[in-house]
Protein backbone atom coordinates (compact mmCIF):
# COMPACT_ATOMS: atom_id res chain seq x y z
CA UNK A 1 0.00 0.00 0.00
CA UNK A 2 1.26 3.37 -0.97
CA UNK A 3 1.95 6.09 1.52
CA UNK A 4 -0.03 9.48 0.70
CA UNK A 5 2.43 11.55 2.21
CA UNK A 6 3.66 14.57 0.19
CA UNK A 7 7.07 15.39 -0.24
CA UNK A 8 6.74 18.43 2.10
CA UNK A 9 4.85 16.46 4.69
CA UNK A 10 7.79 13.83 5.21
CA UNK A 11 10.71 16.83 4.99
CA UNK A 12 8.40 18.45 8.05
CA UNK A 13 8.71 14.87 9.84
CA UNK A 14 12.30 14.79 9.41
CA UNK A 15 12.71 18.19 10.97
CA UNK A 16 11.07 17.26 13.56
CA UNK A 17 12.41 14.11 14.17
CA UNK A 18 15.71 15.95 13.75
CA UNK A 19 16.80 14.41 10.74
CA UNK A 20 19.36 16.01 7.82
CA UNK A 21 16.81 16.24 5.01
CA UNK A 22 19.24 17.21 1.79
CA UNK A 23 17.91 18.62 -1.44
CA UNK A 24 17.32 15.74 -3.72
CA UNK A 25 15.95 13.42 -0.98
CA UNK A 26 13.27 11.43 -2.71
CA UNK A 27 10.08 10.14 -1.18
CA UNK A 28 11.59 7.07 -0.44
CA UNK A 29 14.24 8.50 0.46
CA UNK A 30 12.92 10.54 3.34
CA UNK A 31 10.32 7.49 4.25
CA UNK A 32 13.71 5.61 4.94
CA UNK A 33 15.49 7.95 7.18
CA UNK A 34 12.16 7.97 9.17
CA UNK A 35 12.07 4.14 9.70
CA UNK A 36 16.03 4.20 10.40
CA UNK A 37 15.07 6.79 12.99
CA UNK A 38 12.15 5.26 14.67
CA UNK A 39 13.47 1.72 14.72
CA UNK A 40 16.67 3.41 16.69
CA UNK A 41 14.61 4.95 19.41
CA UNK A 42 12.58 1.90 19.62
CA UNK A 43 15.91 0.16 20.40
CA UNK A 44 16.86 2.71 22.88
CA UNK A 45 13.70 1.16 24.33
CA UNK A 46 14.40 -2.45 24.35
CA UNK A 47 11.85 -3.01 21.48
CA UNK A 48 13.70 -4.41 18.72
CA UNK A 49 11.96 -6.02 15.39
CA UNK A 50 12.91 -8.55 12.90
CA UNK A 51 13.70 -5.67 10.70
CA UNK A 52 16.12 -4.13 13.42
CA UNK A 53 17.60 -7.73 13.54
CA UNK A 54 18.39 -7.88 10.11
CA UNK A 55 19.30 -4.33 9.16
CA UNK A 56 21.82 -5.57 12.16
CA UNK A 57 23.03 -8.88 10.56
CA UNK A 58 23.54 -6.70 7.02
CA UNK A 59 25.97 -4.13 9.43
CA UNK A 60 27.94 -6.74 11.69
CA UNK A 61 27.86 -10.13 10.36
CA UNK A 62 26.98 -11.96 13.07
CA UNK A 63 23.98 -10.83 15.81
CA UNK A 64 24.00 -13.09 19.40
CA UNK A 65 20.65 -12.78 21.09
CA UNK A 66 21.40 -12.75 24.45
CA UNK A 67 18.60 -14.26 26.80
CA UNK A 68 18.14 -14.72 30.58
CA UNK A 69 14.83 -15.88 32.37
CA UNK A 70 13.97 -13.54 35.40
CA UNK A 71 10.80 -15.66 36.72
CA UNK A 72 8.19 -17.65 34.66
CA UNK A 73 6.59 -14.84 33.13
CA UNK A 74 9.38 -12.56 32.69
CA UNK A 75 13.04 -13.08 30.14
CA UNK A 76 15.05 -10.37 29.29
CA UNK A 77 16.92 -10.31 25.85
CA UNK A 78 19.57 -8.40 24.47
CA UNK A 79 21.84 -8.69 20.94
CA UNK A 80 25.20 -8.63 20.87
CA UNK A 81 27.41 -8.31 17.49
CA UNK A 82 30.46 -10.47 16.66
CA UNK A 83 33.43 -8.82 18.84
CA UNK A 84 36.46 -7.26 17.04
CA UNK A 85 39.71 -8.44 17.38
CA UNK A 86 40.51 -5.72 20.35
CA UNK A 87 37.93 -6.87 22.15
CA UNK A 88 38.68 -10.33 22.04
CA UNK A 89 42.25 -9.49 22.53
CA UNK A 90 40.83 -7.40 26.04
CA UNK A 91 38.44 -9.95 26.98
CA UNK A 92 40.55 -13.08 26.94
CA UNK A 93 43.64 -10.94 29.12
CA UNK A 94 40.86 -10.57 31.50
CA UNK A 95 40.13 -14.21 30.68
CA UNK A 96 43.44 -15.60 31.57
CA UNK A 97 43.38 -13.59 34.89
CA UNK A 98 40.33 -16.13 36.17
CA UNK A 99 38.11 -11.95 35.67
CA UNK A 100 35.14 -14.20 33.76
CA UNK A 101 32.45 -11.87 35.08
CA UNK A 102 34.59 -8.68 34.26
CA UNK A 103 35.61 -10.34 30.61
CA UNK A 104 32.06 -10.84 30.10
CA UNK A 105 30.91 -7.42 31.35
CA UNK A 106 33.20 -5.91 28.77
CA UNK A 107 31.98 -8.31 25.82
CA UNK A 108 28.38 -7.54 27.14
CA UNK A 109 28.86 -3.60 27.01
CA UNK A 110 31.41 -3.49 24.22
CA UNK A 111 29.30 -5.49 21.47
CA UNK A 112 25.92 -4.62 22.60
CA UNK A 113 23.33 -3.55 20.29
CA UNK A 114 20.21 -3.19 22.18
CA UNK A 115 17.16 -4.95 23.86
CA UNK A 116 16.72 -5.14 27.59
CA UNK A 117 18.48 -2.69 29.79
CA UNK A 118 18.58 -4.36 32.50
CA UNK A 119 20.78 -6.95 30.79
CA UNK A 120 23.06 -4.15 31.88
CA UNK A 121 21.96 -2.57 34.80
CA UNK A 122 20.00 -4.95 37.31
CA UNK A 123 22.79 -6.61 39.25
CA UNK A 124 21.31 -10.55 39.12
CA UNK A 125 20.07 -10.09 35.20
CA UNK A 126 23.12 -8.66 34.28
CA UNK A 127 25.56 -11.04 36.10
CA UNK A 128 23.96 -13.64 34.32
CA UNK A 129 24.02 -11.98 31.18
CA UNK A 130 27.45 -11.40 31.81
CA UNK A 131 28.53 -15.24 31.84
CA UNK A 132 26.57 -15.59 28.92
CA UNK A 133 28.43 -12.90 26.72
CA UNK A 134 31.64 -14.44 27.62
CA UNK A 135 30.54 -17.54 25.38
CA UNK A 136 30.29 -15.14 22.52
CA UNK A 137 34.64 -15.30 21.84
CA UNK A 138 35.12 -19.02 19.74
CA UNK A 139 37.76 -19.95 18.28
CA UNK A 140 38.50 -23.19 15.86
CA UNK A 141 40.31 -26.20 16.78
CA UNK A 142 44.00 -25.68 16.07
CA UNK A 143 47.44 -27.20 16.83
CA UNK A 144 50.80 -25.98 17.35
CA UNK A 145 53.94 -28.57 16.72
CA UNK A 146 57.64 -28.27 16.48
CA UNK A 147 58.71 -30.00 12.81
Amino acid sequence: MESTETLQDLKEQCRALEIIVMPRDTRKILQNKIKIKNMKEETKKGNITPEQIEAWKKEHGKVYELTVKVSDNDVAIGYLRKPKRDHKATALSMYKQDKILECGEFLRDNCWLGGDQRLKTVEDIADSAAIQASGIVKFLEAELGEV
